[in-house]
């Protein structure tokens, strides 16, 4: 019989991704298939610090200094974009509301976006990079940091008897 912590303790196969943003544009990266336990999938997702859109290139950097070099030659299969279609609503100075205005504010639906605001769009890196400067009238940027949006952790496989892999070896 297993214990609530042997459960935990259990590896089996995670599809670990996260989800970055910049303004209207949003990049999914997938990190890869990893067999480990379900905390430390979670831990290898809440690693990655920043992603950075260069006209050529993306850069995935981690917590721990360590980075990835995504290109259209290199790893493409690994990132998607997405637009928002849902039109911008305009900027609110919070520090005008009243606490209840604040808190009905977070759950205008105006303000959310879901997944059917979403639009997969097919494009490579250098598309993506040129889209941002022209959209936002940032023609001489040379590099978007894309913003912290979400991760995904998903599992691939039914768990390992951990007790009956030592047995069976």
């Amino acid at each position: 019989m297993y214990t609530n912590s042997d459960v935990k303790n259990q590896k089996q196969s995670f599809v670990v991704g996260v989800e970055n943003y910049e303004e209207d544009l949003f990049l999914e990266i997938e990190l890869g298939t990893f067999y480990t336990t379900h905390l430390h999938a979670q831990l290898i997702a809440n690693s990655v610090k920043h992603i950075i859109l260069f006209e050529d290139q993306i850069l995935v950097k981690f917590k721990n200094k360590d980075f990835i070099s995504i290109t259209d030659d290199f790893l493409k299969y690994a990132y998607k974009f997405r637009l928002c279609t849902k039109p911008s609503m305009p900027p609110i100075d919070v520090s005008k509301l009243t606490q209840q205005e604040k808190d009905d504010l977070i759950y205008n639906e105006a303000y959310i976006v879901t997944q059917d605001d979403m639009k997969e769009v097919n494009w490579d890196i250098k598309t993506a990079f040129h889209y941002l400067q022209h959209r936002y009238e940032a023609r001489d940027k040379e590099y978007f940091f894309f913003g912290s949006c979400s991760y995904y952790v998903i599992p691939t496989s039914q768990q390992i008897d951990q007790e009956g892999m030592r047995d069976a070896t």
